[in-house]
Parts: structure tokens; sequence; C-alpha cells
């Protein structure tokens, strides 16, 4: 595993520095050196370096300037300090300013390999978390908002005046319409940018695991808690968590993320020490809050908490102007994921085409017309998406036999008849995928199952959408 791992010595004597490449290559790693803290990012501009070990105590740029460095670029790198004799308190500083580690001079072989192996496996950790990170986003949608029409422009209006203060924001809208692409935005656009943003979906959380999964547990704690785990507030410390589906929290779960909400105190569970969270809280919701409030379903104090700057995103029925161009991108996109050339935006939609589009109500949103669109890329090949391939795919739905055709007159029957339709119907819009055709129904995703059993419909289900993919 070593040998695809380049390691960066950095030392301002020549033998410290050749003693620790002997070590290193021994063990199969590859190794780069410098005399100085500015020779080494230099090097790191140009070099893929899995790991740097840099003296502490040099003449001419120290091993804490290059750490700011580092952090001050971004460079994901592993930074291990070498300490000589009354430098260790240095050390610690610095590892509280995002040193990887320190070691003391005069190393131990073993000791200072094994350390470097570490280092080396944090820094493989961190790309494939980016890697992931990246493939998240690409199957999410878009990385900012597409659209020129007024109705996202007052949307991005709130975002700008709302993202360098400090208040919680309520992010409302129908499924579909891009709701977390605007907390990422006021996030990206806030002075919490550099920390990390964090989304929890509420409703995929057991109540009995609501306090370990937002504030994190202790090893022993409960029967399942084999080992030690940060919550989502800790995992945001400096930035920003967003709690989607916030509307369907239970009472009890409402009461402890008040607290939170209120005073920035929570416990982890199994410890008996108050943190203080120093995050940034946006909620996100397709419910109506305030109706929920009425009906006594959420509390009124946690809706006033989290009601302080309200932003509606509006749905697409309400912005048609930003079709063509949400279109253009997602058959783009396509295409572009099918290993096909680039087409250009104005090749890839006739005007009959966009006419067809903007006649329709979209009534899953931006999540829809993704759908539509990757699903019109396919049949279209490698020519432009014409008119008729968009109206075989959300055309009117033609009457069928046994409902408006037939005399029966048995409620039951005609019931079930026009259910097996609308939940095929809606399968075919959204490309088998569970948890958007129960968008397009109106229903809990979980709840689809039981209709595609009672329908025979479970062969209609995508690879892959049997687990409700997003």
């Amino acid at each position: 595993m070593s040998a695809r791992h380049t390691i960066l010595i950095v030392d301002d004597e020549t033998f410290v520095r050749d003693s620790l490449v002997d070590l290193l290559e021994n063990e199969g790693y590859m190794t780069l050196t410098a005399g100085n803290a500015k020779d080494a990012l230099k090097l790191l501009d140009t070099e893929p370096v899995s790991a740097v070990v840099t003296d502490l105590r040099m003449p001419s740029g120290d091993g804490l300037f290059l750490l700011e460095e580092t952090r001050k670029e971004n460079l994901e790198v592993p930074v291990i300090l070498l300490t000589g004799v009354g430098t260790v308190q240095d050390a610690v500083k610095a590892m509280k300013s995002g040193a990887y580690d320190f070691i003391q001079k005069p190393v131990d072989p073993e000791q200072f390999v094994l350390l470097i192996r570490r280092a080396a496996e944090h820094h493989d950790l961190l790309s494939e978390v980016r890697h992931l990170r990246h493939t998240v986003q690409d199957l999410r949608g878009p990385t900012e908002m597409i659209g020129d029409s007024q109705a996202l422009a007052a949307v991005r209006r709130l975002i700008a005046q709302v993202a360098r203060t400090s208040a919680t924001v309520l992010i409302t809208g129908e499924s579909g319409t891009g709701k977390e692409l605007v907390a990422v935005e006021i996030h990206k656009l806030s002075d919490r940018a550099k920390e990390n943003f964090v989304s929890v979906n509420c409703a995929a959380i057991p109540e009995n695991l609501f306090e370990s999964e937002f504030f994190g547990h202790r090893r022993g704690s409960f029967t399942s808690a084999l080992s030690d785990r940060e919550g989502r507030f800790a995992e945001a410390e400096g930035g920003t968590v967003a709690l989607d589906e916030i509307g369907i929290l239970k009472p009890e779960m409402q009461a402890k993320l008040l607290r939170v909400l209120e005073t920035g105190e929570y416990q982890v569970v199994g410890e008996s020490r108050t943190r203080v969270a120093n995050v940034r809280v946006i909620a996100i919701t397709n419910e109506d809050l305030d109706a929920r409030v009425r009906e006594g379903a959420f509390r009124r104090d946690l809706y006033y908490r989290l009601n302080v700057f309200p932003i509606e995103v509006p749905p697409l029925r309400k912005r048609k102007e930003d079709i063509p161009a949400l279109a253009a991108y997602f058959v783009a996109r396509a295409k572009a994921g099918s290993g096909r050339a680039p087409v250009p935006a104005e090749a890839i939609l006739s005007r009959a085409a966009c006419e067809v589009l903007s006649a329709y109500d979209w009534p899953g949103n931006v999540r829809e017309i993704r759908n539509v669109m990757e699903r019109a890329a396919i049949l279209a090949g490698t020519g432009p998406i014409e008119a008729s391939i968009l109206k075989a795919i959300i055309g009117a739905p033609q009457p069928q036999k046994g409902i408006e055709e037939e005399g029966d007159l048995q409620i039951r029957k005609r019931v079930d008849s026009l259910e097996r339709k609308l939940i095929s119907e809606a399968l075919e819009r959204s490309g088998g995928r569970k948890r958007d055709a129960a968008v397009l129904l109106g229903i809990d995703p979980k709840n689809l199952g039981y209709y595609l059993r009672k329908h025979d419909l479970l062969g209609k289900v995508s690879e892959g959408g049997e687990e409700g993919d997003t």
C-alpha cells in the first residue's frame, strides 16, 4: 500500500532529511525533501503528497509557518511536526491549530513508520470522502440554483440578506423544489463557509436514537453503543446543520431540539458535562408548520424559534421561464454521464419541445424534470429532444377501460382501478424510483410498497428503486 504514497520531509539539517528518507524508502514509500518551509510549499503546489514531516524549528520559515500556509491553501495533507527538547508544548499548540501529530527527535523508527502509515491512510480517507461528496452532489442535481426568473431572483435576494447573519432560517416549499440547495447556498455565502455543512434527514431518525444521532454518545452508554460517536451538532461545529423534514419530529424530540436552539447547550449520551454548540441551524420542510401548530402536532415555541427568517422556495409552475435552462442542464448532464460528447444547450431542445415543457405543471418540481429529461435523453440518443418524445413521457393520460368506458358503478372496483392507474403513471414519470413516485402521488414513500404489492406493480420499480432512491 505504501508504494503509492509520497512523503515530504522538511528539515534544515541534511543528515536528518537523509536518515528519514532512508527509513521511509526502506518501507516502500516515495519521498521528497525540502530544506525550508518556502521550498516545501513550492513542492506542495506541484507534487501529490500524502503527508508532510517538518521540523518545528528552522531558521528560514519554521514548521508552524508551513502548517498555517497549508491550512490557508486548504491543502488536505496531514502535517507531522518533528520536535526537539523543550518544544513539546509548542507542538501541542500546533496540533490545536490543525497539525496531525508530533514526534520527538531522535525518532524511534518503529513509532515513526507507524505514524506515517496512519497519516497516509488518513489522507486516503480524506480523498475518498471528497470523491464521495462529489458523487453524491452529482446524483442530487445542480450545485447552484439554475434560472433567471423573478421568483428565483426573490429567493436569491433573501439568501443574500440572511447569509452573513447568525439567524435561524426556515426554508419551506413543495417537495422537489430544491430547498436543500437553498440551505447550501446560505452556508456557502456565510462566514461559516469554510466549516462543515451537515444535513440531517429527521424522517430517517428513530425516536429512541434521536439524542445519539444529534448529540453523540459514549461507548457503553446503551446496549448497542459499541464505540464513541460524534453527533451531528459536533460534526457541524463552527458550521451549519440543516434539519430536513423538520415537520415530522415527535413532541419529545421537538422539546430536546428546542433546548439546543434556545441555550446552545446539549449533552452527549453517557457524558455528565454540558457542551455548547456553535452551529447555525437551517430547518427545511414541505409541511405546513403553521397548520401543524394549530393541530397540536408541532410545538408553537419551537416553530417561532425556527421561523426567524422564512424563505419559501417557489414551485416550478410559478417560475416556468426557468424550465428550458433546467431541462437543458439535466439533458447535458445525462449525456455527459453516458460517455457521449458534450452537447451545446441550443442543440439539446427544439422550440416545440420547450413549449411542451412549459405547458406542463410539474407537480414533482425540479426532481421530476430531472427524471423526465434523463429519460428523454436516453430515448433521443445522439439527436436533440423533440416534442414528440416529451409528449410520450408527460402527455395527458389516456382513459382506461374499466373506469371511464365501462358502465360498472361498483365503488371499490372503480377506486382500485384508478389507484392502479395513478401509481403506474407515477412510476412511469419517475423512471421507476419509489421515492419520486411517492412524491408525485402525495404519499409517504414507506406506504408506497403496500400499493405496489396490492396491485402487483413491484416489477415496474427500477433497480435500486426498491430502497427509495432520492
